[in-house]
């Protein structure tokens, strides 16, 4: 004769497997036994049928919810990796547009410094200070030319 079961409807059982499914912990019998008030051992979940049954459905959901979170992870593990190539070839991209601009300026500068028109650009720089300052900052006007005496 089969005995009676204080939770028919296997409430307290199906609220333990939430749980354990929401934490991703595993789902096996004895971790139920440890959280469920009235099943002491496994034994109490693997020979009934319908505990059982339960058991294996919550395993198969925890599988197929591992594996989605899997391929998640490693998509957007990709995806991520992706953005930061793009964003690390993009710098290096300002880097080298800056270097050129720099090395662009310089040579302007000496040329026109050559041909006799220092004094008028250091007209220019006492004008426009805070460009001055921070083409010097950036190295891109030589020593000569940041000195407001002249």
């Amino acid at each position: 004769m089969a005995r009676k079961t204080l939770d028919p409807s296997h409430t307290e059982l199906t609220s333990v497997l939430e749980g354990l499914l929401a934490r991703n912990e595993d789902v096996t019998a004895r971790a139920v036994t440890r959280l469920h008030t009235s099943i002491r051992d496994a034994s109490g979940i693997t020979r009934h049928t319908e505990r059982r049954q339960l058991l294996e459905q919550y395993q198969a959901r925890q599988r197929e919810l591992r594996k989605v979170l899997g391929q998640v992870q490693k998509s957007g593990t990709a995806i991520a990796a992706d953005k930061l190539q793009q964003a690390l070839e993009r710098v290096r991209e300002l880097e080298a547009n800056e270097a050129a601009r720099v090395a662009s300026h310089l040579a302007m500068i000496h040329v026109v410094a050559e041909l006799g028109g220092t004094a008028k650009l250091q007209r220019f720089y006492k004008r426009y200070a805070d460009i001055r300052d921070r083409l010097a900052r950036e190295g891109s006007i030589p020593a000569t030319f940041l000195n407001d005496d002249q």
